[in-house]
């Protein structure tokens, strides 16, 4: 029984090698849709917070806290788009004062945050 020689052997293993390395890249790009889909996971959830006005002081830290996540995510992502929304919804978030706590604002608040949260979930799909 003879042994293929080395063309052979090249000529067998040249396409292993192409579904090795397309396999590689797809690998890449499935994770890097996991690290969008992570970073999307995170941002929503920080978006969704909606502060309680009896808790006064407390609730306007806690959406302070929530826009510096979102910031610190904007840092984190390479999408472009991903980015500006996480940034322009964090800032509305981080605008919260303590005055806005007042029912007529909130509803205000809350409504604008409503289309943030809807904008940064169409850049995350």
């Amino acid at each position: 029984m003879r042994i293929a020689g080395p063309r052979v052997a090249l000529a067998l293993a040249a396409p292993l090698l192409v579904l090795a390395l397309g396999g590689c890249d797809s690998l890449n790009q499935v994770s890097e849709g996991l690290d969008k889909a992570e970073a999307c996971t995170k941002a929503l959830s920080a978006a969704g917070y909606s502060p309680d006005p009896s808790k006064g002081q407390q609730a306007v830290d806690e959406a302070q806290r929530k826009a510096d996540e979102l910031r610190k995510l904007a840092e984190q992502v390479s999408d472009a788009n991903l980015q500006q929304q996480l940034r322009e919804t964090a800032d509305q978030m981080g605008q919260l004062q303590l005055s806005d706590l007042d029912p007529s604002k909130l509803m205000s608040w809350t409504n604008e945050r409503l289309q943030r949260v809807d904008r940064l979930t169409r850049a995350c799909s």
